[in-house]
């Protein structure tokens, strides 16, 4: 009925047109019966009665109209000709199928085939219908809307006067709650299913003896690893063996190593093990008669069973030294690590407490160890680091502890000291020890080291309080030049208070916009022609100026460099912008980039923008990078940036060349218009060594195709040496110093030629 258009043999069907929804082609019974559904399915005709009616017919009517009612609250009711055309429809047919009536009259009823049935199911739908019987199963069927829905259908022949099959009836339910409730039960089952074969499985190929005991102390599970552990107890382990029986059978077939003192020792043993099970929750670790040593982990389950696992832990008891001397020793250099450290220190700090002298914690950073690993290789910087462990240890008592905090941090506790001089001492010591050179890689290499130092128990009680302390000192040490020491004081938490300090000042002038721009001007020095400037920030605070070299580590500390970035190279550009619209010429401006700035996700894009916001070209900006920023690369992600600055036609200049650790590889790596050469070599050009190195740069960076910018031009005899050397470009205060915002325009205006003084 709901697959197969034409069940029954074409003799059998009547004559007459096929089409149709009134009953055309039913027997005078059949279309009786479905004229008498659809007018009981309207109420306002059911009720009224025509003149004359018969009294009898009209209680037959309205009875009628109640089934019919009842039928539409609570069933499907669907009449189908022979050829399985719908003949009626309820509403409740309509309301589940959500087609209209309209939409289902004279439609064959395969309309809501789900297509969720074989043809061979419909067969045997239709080969019961047709004899005549009632047939009743459930039917998956689909909605307009193309949803699944499951009936409980009952399919009644409707037979006509002359005994053949006239229509067919339906009355179904809707179970389509109930069949996912089915199939979710039955998915559950599944599941369950196949999580205890999976359990199962899983039990018994873990390597780890398992075993259950219910709440009378008898096993009723367990593995074959168990078995296996336990193989001189193996006659006694069988389900349904209490565990005192399983544990002495072992006990006595020698499966324990325990010495044979006497009997009364061996129950104790047995009583304590007893106590142990019955009373789970403890490890046990446990040595077997062959060697092997047993870990035995049990707890009592909600059911009140006990459940336990049996591990071989034989490889760990015998590496426990070796994992105990891992935890507490750095791999690379055999130091202590810091999980040591802190028992050392409040070991040491509790005597000093005690007694009538105190000690130190002194942390050591090795200066420049990034530049020689990323310039030599990671295994050169092992190299050192090593020799620098081994130097630490030989130059401290045998009572003082050296570790190894992580990186090229090294810490050293030294527990007793008398004066505040010994430790001077002490600290010149473990420099001069350091500080010696070291081979590695046919090369020679003198280490540096800056330590800080913080005294306790005056300067704290913790580890967290002293390193907080002795990192100050050792800040300290390295802005104070490196390779030297301090010793904490209150100043100099005063000093790093004044810090957080300015870098909240500076946060809020970052944020306000004042912060200022100077320009250097800049010449070629083959005649004296202005060539352009170098934009340097600057920061007035509380009325004071406060220098670059100040407030450019502030901020790299503290996250704010790529905004201060973004503003400086903003003002910049506006300043640019506002000197050409009144004529002036300013040729190509240098703008001094962070490492944190050009490796900020979207720099290049964002520096195009800005160029073009300001109406200006990228060849109006040069980049500058100090020539340490070349040894961060990593994973060329900086060369790939600087070719795209240069492909969008921006030029990149490379600061301070010399002072660092670049190699020549490095000039032939990156895409480098010009090198500046810093101004502690120009000062020094009264030395034949230095005028060597700057005519030696100038050289090289001719033959690489790059200009070359002096910096810290002070004298003419300075300015006369790099002339002759063919050096490109200058800037120093022989031409001009910084030249604030407000007076670049009047500069301009006069002194955009090399001051005669200076080229003379």
């Amino acid at each position: 009925m709901e697959d197969m258009p034409h069940p029954l043999p074409d003799d059998a069907r009547p004559p007459g047109n096929p089409g149709g929804s009134s009953g055309a082609g039913l027997q005078p019974a059949g279309r009786a019966i479905v004229e008498m559904l659809r007018k009981v399915g309207r109420p306002a005709a059911a009720t009224v009665a025509p003149p004359g009616a018969d009294r009898e017919s009209l209680q037959l009517k309205e009875l009628l109209n109640a089934y019919q009612t009842a039928l539409d609250k609570h069933a499907i009711v669907a009449i189908t000709d022979r050829r399985s055309r719908i003949l009626y429809v309820n509403n409740q047919f309509c309301a589940v199928s959500g087609y209209a009536e309209d939409e289902l009259l004279g439609h064959p009823h395969s309309l809501v085939n789900s297509g969720h049935h074989s043809r061979d199911f419909f067969s045997g739908l239709w080969s019961t219908i047709s004899k005549g019987e009632v047939w009743h199963g459930e039917i998956c069927n689909r909605t307009k809307g193309g949803n699944l829905y499951w009936v409980d259908t009952t399919i009644v022949p409707m037979i006509g006067a002359e005994g053949r099959i006239d229509a067919y009836v339906s009355i179904r339910y809707d179970i389509t709650k109930r069949k996912a409730a089915e199939q979710a039960l039955q998915e559950e089952v599944v599941r369950r299913r196949e999580a205890e074969a999976l359990l199962t499985d899983v039990i018994e190929t873990v390597p780890d003896g398992i075993a259950a005991f219910d709440t009378t102390d008898r096993l009723v599970f367990y593995n074959q690893a168990y078995a296996n552990l336990y193989a001189r107890s193996a006659d006694a382990i069988r389900i349904g063996a209490d565990f005192e029986s399983i544990l002495r059978a072992g006990y006595e077939n020698g499966q324990y190593a325990l010495p044979r003192k006497s009997e009364e020792a061996g129950n104790a043993w047995l009583r304590a093990r007893l106590r142990d099970h019955r009373n789970p929750g403890k490890r046990v670790v446990q040595e077997l008669s062959d060697g092997r040593w047993i870990q035995i982990r049990e707890r009592r389950s909600s059911s009140g069973y006990v459940v336990g696992t049996r591990t071989d832990i034989t490889e760990l008891k015998r590496s426990e030294s070796a994992i105990k001397f891992l935890a507490e020793h750095d791999p690379l250099t055999g130091l202590l690590n810091r999980s040591v450290l802190e028992q050392r220190l409040a070991d040491a700090v509790a005597c000093s407490r005690r007694g009538s002298t105190g000690g130190l914690l002194m942390v050591l950073d090795l200066d420049g160890f990034k530049q020689i690993n990323d310039s030599m290789g990671h295994a050169a910087g092992d190299a050192l680091l090593l020799a620098v462990a081994g130097r630490l240890t030989e130059a401290v008592q045998r009572q003082d502890t050296v570790v190894r905090l992580g990186g090229d941090e090294f810490a050293v506790v030294i527990p007793q000291i008398a004066r505040k001089e010994d430790c001077c001492d002490i600290a010149r010591r473990l420099l001069a020890a350091i500080q010696r050179p070291v081979p590695i890689q046919r090369r020679t290499i003198t280490p540096k080291l800056s330590l800080g130092i913080a005294r306790f128990p005056q300067d704290g009680h913790t580890l967290e309080a002293l390193l907080r302390k002795a990192d100050m000192a050792l800040y300290r040490a390295k802005a104070e030049g490196r390779g030297t020491f301090r010793i904490y004081s209150r100043a100099m938490r005063a000093h790093a208070a004044q810090r957080r300090r300015l870098s909240n000042a500076l946060a809020t002038a970052i944020a306000t916009g004042r912060i200022d721009v100077a320009m250097q001007p800049q010449f070629m020095l083959s005649d004296g022609a202005f060539a352009g400037f170098e934009a340097l920030a600057r920061w007035t605070h509380d009325g004071r100026q406060i220098g670059p070299a100040e407030f450019i580590p502030i901020a790299e500390e503290h996250g704010l460099i790529v905004e201060l970035g973004r503003l400086v190279i903003d003002k910049t550009l506006q300043a640019m912008r506002n000197l050409r619209l009144k004529g002036f010429g300013v040729g190509t401006v240098a703008i001094n980039i962070a490492s944190a700035q050009i490796r900020h996700r979207g720099f290049v894009s964002m520096l195009e923008t800005a160029v073009r916001r300001h109406g200006l070209f990228p060849q109006d900006l040069e980049i500058e990078l100090t020539e340490n920023i070349l040894l961060d690369d990593d994973g060329d992600e900086l060369a790939i940036t600087l070719r795209q600055l240069r492909a969008a036609g921006f030029s990149i200049a490379l600061d301070d060349f010399g002072t660092g650790y670049a190699s020549l590889s490095h000039l032939g790596r990156f895409p480098i218009n010009r090198i500046k050469i810093d101004r502690s070599f120009v000062s020094r050009m009264g030395y034949g060594q230095e005028r060597a190195i700057i005519r030696a740069l100038i050289g090289l960076a001719h033959a690489l195709g790059m200009a070359v910018v002096a910096e810290g031009i002070e004298t003419p005899e300075q300015l006369r040496q790099l002339q002759t050397y063919g050096c490109d470009f200058g800037q120093g205060y022989l031409f001009s110093p910084p030249i604030a915002s407000p007076q670049v325009e009047a500069w301009c205006r006069t002194d955009l030629e090399l001051p005669a003084s200076a080229a003379s």
